[in-house]
C-alpha cells in the first residue's frame, strides 16, 4: 500500500542543510566560544532563526528549538557543560513535562517518563525535561539520546521535517553533572544571553521564527503569476516583515546594551506585547494572502503551500498567544 503523503512532506531534513547548519554552529549559536558556539549577541542569534525559518519551515524550526536548548548550556556546571557541548553536532531535544519516576543513587539519578513533542529527535545527542527530585525540589534532567525512545507519532499538518516526536525513558541515568535549573546561569558556562530569563528568550527566538516562516511565503511565490489582489497582499506582508523585524531588532539591541552595561534584564521591556502583536497581525496577513492567490496555495506539490502550513502551525505555539 502506497503512502498518499507527497513526497515533499515525507523527507526528512536534507543532510545538505544539516552540514550547513553544523559547519556555521547555527545550533549553538548561543554556546560559548570555547565550546565551538558562537556565543552570538541577542539580535544575532535572532538573525539566524530567522533566515533559517525563511530557508525552509523545519529546517528554521530545528535551528529555532535547538537553538534555544543549546541555551542552557549556561546554566549546567562546568564538568557538565564540557561533557555535552564540546561535541560539534550537539543538538538537545526535549520536553517541559515532568517525568513520571526520579529515583536517587549513587553520581545521580534513574528517570522514567514518557513525554509528548520534542523538535529535532532525529538531530539530538540529548533530551531534556523536568522532574522532581526525591527532596521535593524540580529541576531539568538531560537524558543520553542512547537511553532514549523516540515515538514517530507526528499527526499534524506542517513541520513534517522537523521529526517532533514523543520519546520515553524507562530508568535511563541522569548523572548529577547533567541536572541543571533553568535561569541559574553559571558564571564559568554563561555570558550576556542567559541573564534573560528563558521565558523572555523563548518570546524572542519564536517571533523571529514567525518572521522569516512568513518571509519564506514570499521567498517561494517568485516567478509565480499572481492575481492583482495577490500582488497587494504580497507587498502587505512584505512590509510587515521589515516593519516588525526592525522592531524585534531594535528591542533586541536595546536589551543587549542594557546587559553589557548593567548586566541585568529590566522585565519591564514590552517583548510580550510584540509577540501577540506580530503573531496576529502576519496571521491576518499570511490567510489573506492564500485566500487572493487561490488555488496556487493550495497546490501540494509547489513549495509554497508548505511553507504556508509550517507557518500556520508554528503560529499555533502557546507563546503567540
Amino acid at each position: 500500500m502506497h503512502s498518499t503523503v507527497p513526497e515533499i512532506e515525507l523527507k526528512s531534513l536534507s543532510p545538505e542543510l544539516l552540514d550547513q547548519a553544523y559547519q556555521n554552529k547555527w545550533f549553538k549559536a548561543f554556546v560559548l566560544n570555547k565550546w565551538g558556539g558562537l556565543e552570538a549577541t541577542l539580535a544575532e542569534g535572532l538573525q539566524i532563526i530567522q533566515s533559517c525559518s525563511k530557508l525552509n519551515g523545519s529546517f528554521g524550526w530545528c535551528i529555532n528549538l535547538g537553538a534555544g536548548a543549546n541555551y542552557f548550556s549556561g546554566f549546567y556546571s562546568e564538568a557538565g557543560a564540557n561533557k555535552i557541548f564540546s561535541d560539534p553536532k550537539c543538538v538537545l531535544a526535549g520536553s517541559g513535562g515532568l517525568a513520571t519516576e526520579v529515583k536517587e543513587v549513587e553520581g545521580g539519578f534513574l528517570v522514567s517518563g514518557k513525554w509528548g513533542k520534542a523538535t529535532g529527535t532525529d538531530q539530538a545527542t540529548y533530551f531534556t525535561c523536568n522532574g522532581k527530585l526525591p527532596s521535593g525540589e524540580t529541576v531539568s534532567l538531560t537524558l543520553d539520546s542512547k537511553d532514549v525512545h523516540v515515538y514517530k507519532d507526528w499527526n499534524l499538518s506542517g513541520m513534517k521535517s522537523s521529526s517532533s516526536f514523543g520519546f520515553s525513558v524507562n530508568e535511563a541515568f541522569v548523572p548529577n553533572d547533567y541536572v541543571f535549573k533553568i535561569n541559574g546561569s553559571n558564571q564559568p558556562v554563561s555570558y550576556g544571553i542567559h541573564q534573560l530569563p528563558f521565558e523572555v528568550f523563548a518570546q524572542f527566538c519564536m517571533t523571529a521564527a514567525a518572521l522569516g516562516l512568513s518571509d519564506g511565503i514570499i521567498e517561494q511565490l517568485k516567478g509565480e503569476t499572481l492575481k492583482s489582489a495577490a500582488e497587494v497582499s504580497l507587498e502587505k506582508l512584505r512590509v510587515l516583515i521589515e516593519d516588525k523585524s526592525n522592531e524585534l531588532k531594535e528591542l533586541a539591541d536595546r536589551i543587549w546594551g542594557e546587559i553589557q552595561a548593567k548586566k541585568q534584564f529590566l522585565t519591564t521591556d514590552p517583548i510580550a506585547g510584540l509577540v501577540k502583536e506580530t503573531g496576529i497581525a502576519l496571521f491576518n496577513v499570511v490567510n489573506q494572502l492564500y485566500f487572493d492567490a487561490g488555488l496556487l496555495m493550495a497546490d501540494e506539490r509547489k513549495p509554497a503551500h508548505h511553507q504556508y502550513k509550517d507557518f500556520m502551525l508554528a503560529i499555533q505555539h502557546s507563546i503567540f498567544k
